[in-house]
């Protein structure tokens, strides 16, 4: 389904028929990054059980059509020392790695040695996480263009992808430390779906999905915002309030702080009827 979307953004911004940017996605991805690794081909889907074969395709993968270093995968590999043995054990498991995703080859891929390390050759549009990425850059250029519609399709669409935290069941410090700003881009790409949907005037409708992920993010005042503006928007001003007030006595009684000052702002807006704070992001007003 990305296709469409993407073909429909790609028709709206460059205005060709043929979008470049289909063009590049070389068809249904083969390594899934979003959730628990995994890899298929057309046919099947490619066991790759070692956890240590599963760092290091990780790892690859993060660093794709670039050289990761044979002491970089080293020292992630064996975090408190690696043994006498690590420069041939870290071969073997190339080399079963190579066998295991060698059907992929017919499709551009390649796992090589170069230099210092290996590359791990891959066409555009065959990891997940790279449709992702472009799927929510697509969703931002409509969002601050003013085409909310098409942001609330591509942004819906690529946070479907997710099946999980990042490389779920991959546990290196380079994985872990893109896991953490994967996270943050998803929830970035997630308040830039709510802005857009409320852009489209669905406004009480998000309000169930809100409170919920702001249970699961209570500190994160992005999210509180854009549920007071959303009951706002629905005819709900008590409770866009009653948000505020919830708000404070989170921060307050678990971090020691106050909301910041955007939100003092949209607090006071809404208690008096002001527009200001309920410019959305964009220079949009709620209607």
């Amino acid at each position: 389904m990305y296709r469409a979307f993407l073909a429909t953004y790609a028709s709206a911004r460059y205005g060709c028929a043929v979008p470049y940017v289909l063009e590049t996605l070389g068809g249904e991805w083969m390594f899934s990054l979003l959730g628990p690794l995994r890899v298929v081909d057309p046919a099947r889907e490619i066991p790759v059980q070692a956890a240590k074969q599963r760092a290091i395709l990780a790892m690859l993968l993060l660093r794709s059509n670039r050289v990761v270093t044979f002491d970089l995968l080293t020292s992630e590999l064996w975090a408190a020392g690696p043994p006498a043995t690590a420069k041939t054990s870290l071969q073997t498991y190339v080399y079963r790695l190579r066998r295991a995703i060698a059907p992929l080859a017919a499709r551009g891929v390649e796992l090589r040695t170069q230099g210092s390390g290996y590359l791990l050759a891959v066409p555009d549009g065959v990891v997940d996480l790279g449709i992702f990425e472009k799927l929510t850059t697509a969703g931002a250029e409509a969002l601050n263009t003013g085409d909310p519609g098409l942001a609330a399709e591509c942004l819906r669409e690529a946070l479907g992808m997710w099946r999980g935290p990042l490389l779920a069941d991959v546990d290196v410090e380079v994985v872990r430390q893109e896991r953490r700003r994967m996270e943050e881009i998803r929830l970035n790409a997630y308040e830039m779906r709510l802005d857009a949907e409320l852009r489209l005037g669905l406004n009480i409708h998000l309000v169930p999905e809100l409170e919920q992920f702001i249970a699961a993010q209570p500190f994160r005042e992005t999210l509180w915002a854009t549920l007071m503006r959303a009951l706002n928007a629905g005819g709900r001003r008590m409770e866009a309030l009653d948000a505020y007030r919830r708000l404070y006595r989170v921060l307050d009684q678990e971090l020691g702080i106050q909301p910041n000052a955007e939100m003092q702002r949209l607090y006071q807006d809404i208690l008096h009827g002001h527009p200001g704070s309920l410019i959305l992001s964009g220079g949009r007003r709620q209607s």
